[in-house]
């Protein structure tokens, strides 16, 4: 499972670094790897996963989400002033991975998809065959073993 955001990121998309000061890197790390599971939830409906990159849309979204979590275990007053903002962050990027699963929204990834064949992406994703029938040849120009039966 990739983390989908640094713990300098956490300050520098979710909170001010005094916030997090006391807090051991490891259980940093381990918010930051929840949240990037809770990431992937909202995109495997779209994406195949492991992602093989990504941009900040998603690196923010893990920061926010992480810091929401760090701060519910270490409490936080959801009455005071600024604090109602750590609610409102967490609930805006549930919000936007929704949207993400749900098409609205395309974030910046590259998943672990097989890349398309080139000519592919502009059919759809599918190959196209044409052929003109009149060049002579018969409809069912291969004969029981396959060899090709010439011309009628």
């Amino acid at each position: 499972m990739a983390s989908y955001c640094t713990a300098d990121e956490l300050t520098t998309y979710g909170i001010r670094a005094e916030a997090l000061r006391s807090i051991l890197p490891e259980v940093l790390q381990a918010a930051i790897d929840a949240a990037s599971d809770v990431i992937d939830g909202y995109l495997r409906s779209r994406y195949q996963l492991p992602l093989v990159a990504w941009g900040v849309d998603i690196r923010r979204l893990c920061a926010k989400i992480a810091v929401h979590d760090l701060l519910m275990v270490r409490g936080f007053n959801s009455a005071r002033q600024g604090d109602e903002q750590l609610e409102k962050m967490y609930d805006d990027s549930i919000a936007n991975l929704r949207d993400i699963s749900s098409g609205k929204f395309s974030p910046n990834v590259t998943d672990s998809a097989p890349s398309a064949l080139p000519g592919l992406a502009q059919n759809g994703g599918t190959a196209q065959v044409s052929s003109y029938s009149g060049r002579g040849y018969s409809s069912s120009g291969f004969g029981r073993g396959g060899a090709f039966q010439g011309r009628n």
